[in-house]
């Protein structure tokens, strides 16, 4: 053997060496994925059981992904998060997946904080899937930010025992505003005829909720204008004026509801699921028996039904960019992760096919909401073509000076003047 020939010999064995040497050194490496969580429920309601679908869902993603580890902060209140997260995005740490605060998915996707989905979603998942409110609430600008995790649609509470009382029927989910209006008016009324009010229809029902309810729009998709002085923003506001004005000068409370003097207050399904059965149901009403149907709305084609939606995204900074997918996708758009969601939290699943399942059958059987309270059919007339919230930068502002406007216009019976004015005013801020 040349001398040549030894040399490249040597050198061969070399490199297998080294190659295998990096090959046993990645299998060993570690890759860590951060996670960005809160404490607690979504829906500011009582958890006992809070992050145990975040911790099974790490079980099993570690478990299929022997070299990773996912790690998160725990402890964190819900009520603190948006600061922490903020924190870690200016110093370059923040976490690769993370759920998204409530009020900051807007800015954070205006910001190219959140990493572009659409790639994924258009060639790895069938949106069909999931309900088209839920999945469309991690849009913005045309593109998909987020993939939902859990909603909380809002419905009406009715005090079965005072409608009962009054000979009225309980209403099903084909309601309309009028039939609302109607049960308010006829329940509404002295009780013991010593000259004061003390029997009410409705509390806690806002003039958004009446906008969901006619399906008016009150800015355009892209944030640039506003339609508060048009004549189907103007019936809803009205809608809510004459709906005052039946309870007279007293302002009905949640605490007037609560001791049974109140036939109706909207209650979002986490507060049903929360409050209905044992044992927080002996804490808050069990004065009376109570049920939930369908938000009413304008006519039966229209959904008034409002939906808050948590939602994850991925870091656009993120340095594990399909790992980091991959544990995204097995939160949102996983069955077991979703089945465990909708079993130990208090807001439903985000896919269709859990909540039509035997296993989410049984829960709301075995969960002691009473007959024809609850049902799978029920939360599907919800869920279909609930209503979001707009999608665009300036919205938590804008709303909040519109609700504001809005909410002192009604209370000094001068919205049809004050329109024009909230109008302009809400046109400047959007400038």
């Amino acid at each position: 053997m040349t001398r040549k020939n030894k040399i490249l010999i040597i050198c061969i064995t070399a490199l297998s060496i080294l190659i295998f040497v990096i090959i046993i050194y990645n299998r060993k490496k570690t890759t860590v994925l951060r996670l960005g969580t809160y404490s607690g429920s979504s829906w500011n309601v009582p958890n006992a059981k809070e992050n145990k679908v975040i911790d099974n869902a790490i079980k099993r993603f570690e478990k299929e992904n022997p070299n990773v580890k996912v790690e998160y902060e725990s402890g964190i209140p819900k009520d603190d998060y948006s600061d922490w997260l903020s924190e870690n995005i200016i110093k370059g740490t923040q976490p690769d997946v993370f759920i998204i605060p409530e009020n900051d998915f807007n800015l954070l996707a205006s910001t190219n904080a959140l990493m572009k989905l659409d790639g994924k979603v258009n060639n790895i998942i069938d949106t069909n899937d999931f309900y088209g409110s839920t999945f469309k609430s991690g849009q913005y600008g045309g593109s998909q930010y987020a993939l939902p995790f859990e909603s909380n649609p809002t419905m009406m509470c009715i005090n079965k025992d005072l409608l009962e009382k009054e000979g009225i029927k309980i209403p099903d989910s084909s309601w309309t505003l009028d039939d609302f209006y109607n049960i308010c008016s006829k329940l509404t009324r002295d009780t013991d005829n010593n000259g004061i009010i003390d029997q009410f229809g409705s509390t806690d029902y806002t003039w958004q909720m009446a906008i969901a309810a006619t399906g008016s729009k009150i800015f355009n998709d892209e944030g640039t204008k506003a339609y508060f002085n048009t004549t189907p923003v103007k019936k809803s506001l009205n809608f809510i004026s004459q709906l005052n004005k039946l309870s007279g000068n007293y302002k009905v409370t949640s605490d007037d509801f609560d001791e049974g003097h109140v036939a109706f207050s909207p209650m979002t399904l986490a507060q049903y699921r929360t409050y209905k059965p044992y044992p927080y149901h002996v804490s808050k009403y069990s004065t009376f028996s109570w049920t939930c149907v369908k938000m009413p709305s304008l006519e039966k084609n229209i959904n008034g039904t409002q939906l808050s939606t948590s939602l994850f995204g991925v870091s656009s900074k993120t340095k594990n960019a399909r790992l980091s997918w991959k544990f995204l996708k097995l939160l949102c758009d996983d069955d077991n992760t979703q089945q465990e969601v909708f079993a130990t939290s208090q807001g439903t699943s985000v896919l269709k096919r859990v909540m039509e399942s035997s296993a989410t059958k049984s829960l709301l059987k075995d969960d002691d909401f009473g007959s024809n309270a609850l049902s799978v059919d029920t939360l599907n007339t919800m869920m279909d073509n609930a209503v979001n919230e707009p999608k665009f930068k300036k919205y938590n502002s804008v709303e909040e000076k519109a609700d504001y406007l809005i909410t002192k216009a009604i209370s000094n019976n001068n919205i049809d003047t004050e329109l024009a004015n909230i109008q302009k005013s809400i046109e400047d801020e959007l400038k």
